[in-house]
């Protein structure tokens, strides 16, 4: 009888394991913080002046309107993990929310062809950039 009781209490330890771990929540912390650096161009380059670029463009849809975002440097800012990378999981497409003033900003054309930082926490899944700034940017080479 109590070899009986003991296999029913491993049984019950062991396969309830699982169980338990399947119902509790994911462990999800909050979406990665990051810098681009880059800028709205008027039409992607063709021939050499592609090749000459690092990184591919993204287009960015900011209320509405549709931009091209050249992109020059990707950075976490929360974690290691550097480059281009960092969106590989969005393609090369993403949207742009955030304060009326930073997207009023970024809707002018006075920006296009000017380099700016611009940061904010990516969504991967949603493929939305919730921005926190953008300010020019100091160009290094």
């Amino acid at each position: 009888m109590l070899r009986l009781l003991i296999t029913i209490t491993l049984c019950v330890i062991f396969n309830a394991t699982p169980v338990l771990l399947a119902q509790s929540p994911p462990v999800a912390g909050p979406p990665q913080l990051i810098r681009i650096t880059g800028k709205f161009i008027a039409l992607p380059g063709q021939g050499i002046e592609q090749q000459l670029r690092p990184y591919p463009t993204l287009d960015v849809r900011i209320a509405e309107k549709m931009r091209t975002l050249h992109v020059q440097t990707v950075e976490s800012l929360t974690d290691a993990q550097d480059g281009w990378p960092i969106l590989r999981n969005v393609g090369a497409f993403l949207t742009f929310i955030g304060p009326p003033g930073i997207i009023a900003h970024l809707q002018s054309p006075e920006v296009t062809g000017q380099l700016l930082k611009i940061e904010g926490r990516l969504y991967i899944k949603d493929r939305v950039l919730m921005l926190n700034a953008v300010e020019p940017a100091i160009h290094s080479q």
